[in-house]
């Protein structure tokens, strides 16, 4: 019999080295580039006996399927991720976001946490299962997209699911939750079997073109635009608690108390869980890019606002627009809804995945909690669980990091993965796919 420590240690330097690869290729979006990284990730799953397939639009942009055939006698599994990353600017960050550096015990780097270090422990748990020659009943799969930061460019998840609409896959691990939560209701790890929706919305401002020199020009459209900022800063959209937060709130703050008082009270079990429930209880509302182009000297006439919108899921886009416009207050400014809501699909919470997720846990982390709620922000199993009718789950384990250092560097600066991490989720998609792909 082989020696579990050896192997785990295998795993661990294997999962590292192609996670430091991975990283290396700098898939920005924009432009993405994703190929050069599919490329990597081919080459070393068809090395381990794997079935690869390029779904592509755009053949610098491609999605890949790399598959362990099942017998065709019970459910199959995905792993989902993508590749494209968002954009780092290397002076705000104290290593190279691209050099994949490996310091204090941590693997540093643009994409480590969202999501090329998922993708990477995927990729080495089910190369480790096709070496080793396990047969699933049904397909073990790995889906790996285009396109997932941005989605403007219609060559990632939606392009690869009408290519691909015989796939449908019976259970997909993407993109979620899955930090350890050391609340003082005990430890928790939170499961997304659903998410919210998002949005784009523009808001424009008009002024009047005059010289920059008098101290009286007219009307300044930036003058507006940081009215309607401060406005928006210090709004918080009213209290609304989805049946699939309820789960959490009960779990962390149990008792008869109305929900309201024992969401605050679940709120501070944890700085983190208030940051997650902050998003999950009410619409957020993020300006991202300002825009007012003119010439120094001129004060500008227009300026135009971008907020990312996070709604609850059944959100309208006529009931986003009209709490957005309860948000700035009086103006002269209009709004455009460029992005519409879109996602807010909810998965069953109970499903054979849940519990291979469960048993999981229950013999690495026996005394934490698997909870079901929402996820925060948008991801690709919604495109999945439309198109295929699928299981969908936002799981990715992080036993030993920081919640709040996560939350903080994914989409920022100095991102970056424990190893120890690292191979824990490794472990994590070995024990899934094993456990999924022996049911009949």
């Amino acid at each position: 019999m082989l020696d579990p420590v050896a192997i785990d240690t295998d795993l661990r330097e294997e999962a590292s080295a192609l996670l430091r690869r991975l990283v290396a290729c700098d898939t920005s979006n924009p432009p993405g580039r994703e190929t050069q990284a599919v490329a990597i990730l081919e080459d070393y799953l068809a090395a381990a006996g794997l079935e690869c397939e390029r779904v592509a639009k755009d053949p610098e942009r491609a999605n890949l399927i790399a598959r362990l055939p099942g017998r065709g006698s019970g459910p199959s599994l995905a792993f989902l991720g993508h590749f494209d990353v968002v954009v780092a600017r290397r002076e705000e960050w104290s290593v190279e976001p691209f050099a994949a550096v490996e310091r204090d015990g941590a693997i540093w780097g643009r994409g480590t946490v969202d999501m090329k270090g998922q993708v990477a422990a995927s990729a080495v748990a089910l190369a480790a299962l096709a070496r080793e020659g396990f047969r699933p009943a049904g397909d073990l799969m790995l889906l790996v997209m285009a396109d997932e930061e941005v989605g403007e460019a219609e060559v990632g998840a939606p392009y690869f699911v009408e290519q691909r609409p015989d796939l449908c896959p019976d259970f997909v691990v993407g993109e979620g939750a899955g930090e350890r939560y050391d609340t003082t209701a005990g430890p928790v790890y939170l499961l997304d079997h659903g998410v919210k929706a998002t949005a784009t919305a523009t808001v424009t401002v008009r002024g009047r073109p005059g010289d920059a020199s008098l101290s009286d020009a007219g009307p300044n459209a930036l003058y507006e635009v940081g009215r309607l900022l401060a406005r928006l800063e210090a709004y918080r959209s009213p209290v609304r608690i989805p049946a699939q937060v309820e789960p959490l709130i009960d779990a962390l703050a149990p008792g008869d108390a109305p929900p309201h008082e024992r969401l605050a009270a679940a709120r501070v079990t944890h700085p983190a869980i208030d940051r997650v429930f902050g998003a999950l209880v009410g619409t957020t509302f993020q300006p991202s890019v300002l825009e007012a182009p003119a010439p120094q000297n001129v004060v500008p006439a227009t300026a135009t606002l971008t907020i990312a919108c996070g709604p609850l899921p059944g959100t309208t886009g006529e009931q986003l627009e009209a709490e957005l416009r309860e948000a700035l207050g009086d103006g002269e400014y209009e709004i455009e809804l460029t992005t519409p809501p879109k996602g807010g699909s909810i998965s069953d919470e109970d499903s054979p995945l849940r519990d291979a997720i469960e048993e999981f846990l229950g013999a690495e982390d026996p005394q934490a909690r698997l909870i079901p709620t929402l996820g925060y922000g948008y991801s690709d199993c919604h495109v999945l669980r439309e198109a295929y009718g699928c299981i969908a789950y936002g799981f990715i384990p992080f036993r030993y990091g920081d919640a709040v250092v996560n939350l903080e560097t994914k989409h920022g600066a100095d991102e970056r993965v424990l190893v120890d991490d690292l191979e824990f989720q490794t472990r994590a998609a070995l024990a899934i796919a094993r456990t999924i792909g022996s049911q009949e």
